[in-house]
């Protein structure tokens, strides 16, 4: 097994940056400024890559789910 094929393997389980940014319909700008803020998914570093645990980023999602507000009745 290569190298490269191992590493495939090993990130099976991660978006990059790219595909987290396209996934959330979000520049890569933005998710550095989230990552800065601390405010963004989790995310992990592998030398120089940022790499969003899928796991985590669903478990965000749910976090951040806002349910809606009742309007009160004026009557």
């Amino acid at each position: 097994m290569s190298n490269e094929s191992v590493n495939n393997e090993l990130r099976a389980g991660y978006f990059d940056e790219d595909q987290m940014a396209k996934t959330r319909g979000r520049s890569k700008r933005t998710l550095r400024a989230e990552r800065q803020r601390g405010d963004g998914p989790p995310y992990t570093r592998d030398g120089r890559d940022v790499l969003y645990p899928i796991g985590g980023y669903r478990a965000w999602l749910e976090a951040n789910t806002r349910r809606p507000v009742r309007h009160r009745s004026t009557s």
